[in-house]
């Protein structure tokens, strides 16, 4: 019996990553943008303040989710989420999707390490023999297979709608699900350990947090790479959309339609491709630390993506390698941080996870705040291309400095 009742709570793991990835506007939000007249650097400082906000409310927000209820925080976060997609499904410039992007930040801080830390909990409470990797990894492939449908329905909705701008309207549905989903949840799971709210304590549990995270050298190290490694990718990804744009241009497969409408459709599928396959990776990770060690799978991670991302930045007009380099990065990804995050899980006190996991989302937003804007600015004034050199020899730059990093440390212990 309890086995049934585990598997079905993992499934529902699943299925809030399944209905939270239907986010059918994700593959032409920077289309989207530049439809609405905002350049790259525009988008960029958009994309900055999200992370400010996600910064400003990460760690409290972990705190809030520790103390006070998990389930509590992940229904407020979808509600933040909701009124976000309604800003910018009615706003059309600038400054409105600033309001759209606070918004949806408040969402981000309020989800980011919550629903992880749930899981990691009800493992360890239902004492299920799995690693985290290997069910944080199934749980994330729902969520991968959640986008590839998303980027599939999204070219039938964009032909049905009148606009762009509906998908935002359209993507509050399962938004609403996932809520009633999180509801649904064992009541366990909210571990509120207060019943009353104490601003002196708040603040006081949030000091503790951030103090525990810098006192603790290894899950120090294990944040700045989690996070460094995902500003990254999250600072460069959505610079695909527009480069299938401009490449697809010459490649007219459906003839009855525009070139517009031929380059919705590629961009549909390509995602699709993409967020299939990330699944796949997501699914298997675990099985990389059969034959290596997670230190060595998470730091080669950063040498492929240099290496891939600085051959892309030679080939954004071909078609064929923008496709395969973006799947390659994807991949790479989805490999690197179930392992990860199984890391960070097993080296944190169960009782300062949500914490510690918002702690390592702050710093990527941080990241991201930071260099949105410069990449965004670099787009405008030379070219994406050029943004990819300077990101690619980063990335290798950083797997250098890990390296001999890592055998200075060796040597010192």
């Amino acid at each position: 019996m309890e086995t049934t009742v585990n598997r079905k709570q993992i499934f529902k793991f699943g299925l809030y990553g399944f209905l939270k990835n239907l986010k059918f506007y994700e593959p032409y939000l920077i289309i989207f943008f530049r439809l609405s007249g905002l350049s790259y650097l525009q988008i960029g400082l958009l994309y900055s303040i999200r992370e400010i906000i996600i910064y400003i409310f990460e760690v409290p927000s972990g705190v809030l989710a520790d103390r006070y209820g998990k389930k509590t925080e992940l229904v407020t976060c979808f509600i933040f989420y909701i009124f976000s997609f309604i800003v910018f499904f009615l706003g059309q410039d600038f400054y409105i999707y600033i309001i759209g992007m606070v918004l949806f930040g408040l969402g981000e801080a309020f989800r980011s390490g919550t629903h992880k830390a749930m899981i990691m909990s009800y493992l360890d409470k239902n004492d299920i023999k799995e690693s985290k990797s290997q069910v944080y990894g199934k749980t994330r492939s729902y969520s991968l297979i959640g986008s590839t449908i998303s980027s599939l329905a999204a070219i039938v909705l964009i032909f049905a709608l009148p606009s762009i701008s509906w998908l935002f309207l359209i993507a509050i549905i399962p938004y609403l699900l996932d809520l009633m989903l999180i509801l649904s949840y064992p009541n366990y799971l909210n571990e509120r350990q207060d019943t009353t709210f104490s601003f002196k304590g708040f603040i006081k549990e949030n000091i503790n947090s951030i103090k525990y995270v810098f006192k603790d050298k290894k899950v120090l190290r294990l944040l700045i790479g989690s996070s460094s490694y995902n500003a990254g990718f999250k600072s460069t990804k959505d610079y695909i959309q527009p480069l299938i744009v401009s490449a697809t241009i010459s490649y007219i497969i459906f003839s009855g339609l525009s070139t517009e409408d031929n380059t919705v459709i590629y961009i549909g599928v390509i995602y699709a491709i993409i967020y299939l396959f990330s699944s796949f990776a997501s699914l298997n990770a675990h099985r990389f630390s059969e034959y290596f060690s997670k230190e060595k799978v998470i730091s080669i991670m950063w040498l492929l993506s240099g290496i891939t991302t600085l051959f892309l930045s030679f080939f954004t007009g071909n078609l064929y390698i923008l496709i395969f380099t973006f799947l390659a990065i994807y991949v790479y990804l989805n490999i690197r941080k179930p392992l990860i995050i199984e890391k960070i899980g097993d080296t944190t006190n169960s009782d300062k996870r949500a914490s510690v996991l918002s702690i390592e989302s702050q710093f990527t937003s941080i990241l991201i705040a930071i260099f949105a804007p410069i990449l965004g600015y670099i787009s405008d004034v030379f070219s994406i291309a050029s943004m990819f050199t300077i990101v690619g020899l980063v990335m290798l730059t950083i797997y250098v400095l890990k390296i001999g990093f890592g055998r200075t440390y060796i040597k010192s212990k």
